[in-house]
């Protein structure tokens, strides 16, 4: 096995323990907030500085998130799906 595929199966060992880690978190700082709800942590601070997600602040400076409320934060605007009885056309057009 050459060094580039030990490196390779070490990086994806890696990504996979700190996937799991994250799992298992309650409370989540600013970059494990961010890979959680895969997005850039600017993006992150954007969204706390425009209240849109709920944060916390203990001593005034670093941020924190609880899982449950960035679960909230991904299941906010669900979409309605398609029931059968309105799947069926209507006449719209009735006079």
């Amino acid at each position: 096995m050459s060094n580039l595929q030990i490196e390779e199966k070490l990086f994806n060992i890696q990504n996979s323990i700190s996937k799991l880690s994250l799992a298992v978190k309650t409370i989540f700082s600013v970059e494990e907030a961010s890979a959680f709800l895969n997005l850039k942590p600017s993006y992150l601070y954007k969204l706390t500085s425009d209240k849109r997600i709920r944060f916390y602040k203990p001593n005034g400076k670093l941020l924190y998130f609880k899982k449950e409320d960035l679960e909230s934060f991904l299941l906010r605007n669900p979409s309605e799906t398609i029931k059968e009885e309105d799947s069926i056309p209507q006449n719209h057009w009735k006079k």
